[in-house]
């Protein structure tokens, strides 16, 4: 179950900052998979985006996985990083 807060319901009582080579690792391994999986992801593409659009939208979701990975790796994953963050949901007044 996703419980979503506004921001005056809960405070940070944590955070992390975590290198950002991973997430750029990551990123690089969803487009390989969507590569490999074009004839299945196709459908999804079409139902989601519409006919017309699911080549475009192909292309668009390869760009992101592309930037992530070249952004998030940059400079050893020392320029972007991935913040963590614990909340602690505020009592009721």
């Amino acid at each position: 179950m996703m419980l979503f807060f506004m921001q005056d319901d809960v405070s940070i009582v944590n955070h992390w900052l975590v290198n950002g080579k991973h997430y750029a690792q990551t990123s690089e391994e969803w487009l390989k998979r969507m590569d490999q999986n074009l004839s299945s992801i196709a459908p999804i593409m079409q139902s989601t985006y519409g006919k017309d659009s699911a080549v475009k939208w192909t292309v668009y979701w390869r760009t992101f996985f592309i930037a992530v990975a070249e952004l998030f790796g940059y400079n050893d994953g020392e320029e972007w990083m991935v913040v963590h963050f614990l909340f602690k949901k505020k009592l009721s007044a």
